[in-house]
């Protein structure tokens, strides 16, 4: 399913692809799916579970707030690479509505748990971390992933998943004024 989403959606994907995709019959398909909305669901927990573990990955094996971001920014692509597929938006948004709010509280509630867990929490990124009121750190970065990193909002402005969450997270690491500004010139 995953592959076939890629170039058609799920929602135009046939139940006769998918068993010639598999190398079953369409009969043995539904021995194991009452239908088309538990592949889309049995896919996107897959690729979710896929993501889940690549997070656990990237939290136990990184130490600094930058490797953090870098890591973010492949995990995101890798989600990007899927999920940022116009069609697949398109139909998650339009058909399958109850699977992309799943999706979004995924990316939200594992979002949080690496910001505040490994960024803000660890006591060796401390030293790394401005001193700034961790709730409003926290709810900035999440606000502004669910604001930006939102499928609308870069189709509305034609924009690229990749190049979006580069973006994103080069503002989270350096914020938006250029380096030694001198105002006064």
């Amino acid at each position: 399913m995953q592959e076939l989403s890629k170039v058609k959606g799920f929602y135009r994907v046939t139940m006769d692809e998918l068993a010639k995709e598999a190398g079953v019959s369409k009969r043995t398909l539904y021995r194991y799916f009452q239908g088309k909305d538990e592949i889309v669901e049995a896919t996107l927990e897959k690729f979710m579970t896929e993501v889940a573990q690549k997070m656990e990955e990237m939290i136990s094996t990184q130490d600094k707030p930058e490797n953090i971001f870098s890591n973010m920014l492949v995990i995101l692509h890798y989600v990007g690479n899927y999920l940022g597929n116009p069609v697949i938006l398109a139909d998650l948004r339009r058909h399958y509505p109850h699977y992309w709010k799943k999706i979004d509280e995924f990316r939200r509630q594992r979002g949080q748990e690496i910001i505040i867990s490994r960024l803000f929490l660890d006591e060796e990124n401390k030293k790394y971390i401005r001193d700034i009121d961790l709730r409003i750190v926290t709810t900035a970065i999440i606000a502004a992933i669910q604001a930006v990193a939102n499928p609308e909002f870069i189709i509305r402005n034609n924009l690229t998943f990749e190049e979006t969450i580069r973006q994103l997270l080069e503002f989270f690491q350096h914020g938006f004024l250029k380096e030694n500004l001198d105002i006064d010139k």
